[in-house]
């Protein structure tokens, strides 16, 4: 491995790294209300970014499922937190 393979391997690295710390950071500032907060905020910002035209978007999955699927989450973790009664 030359040094510019290893130099675009590490910031391939040092991306990751950041992308986990702003999860982290993120679930550290929301604690319990984490996933909602996460998902609803995924789900907001994919809509408004369909809304304005963009149609390709840096995720696991494509629109729509990408949206579909954090909305779902979203609804979940409400419905969990907020109206699920203890048996």
């Amino acid at each position: 491995m030359n040094s510019y393979q290893r130099q675009k391997q590490g910031q391939q690295f040092a991306g990751w790294a950041f992308t986990f710390c702003k999860a982290a950071f993120l679930v550290l500032i929301f604690g319990r209300y984490a996933l909602l907060a996460l998902s609803g905020l995924a789900t907001l910002f994919y809509l408004l970014a369909a809304a304005r035209g963009v149609r390709e978007w840096r995720c696991w999955a494509k629109p729509p499922w990408v949206t579909l699927f954090w909305g779902v989450v979203f609804l979940w973790q409400a419905w969990t937190i907020f109206l699920k009664r203890p048996l």
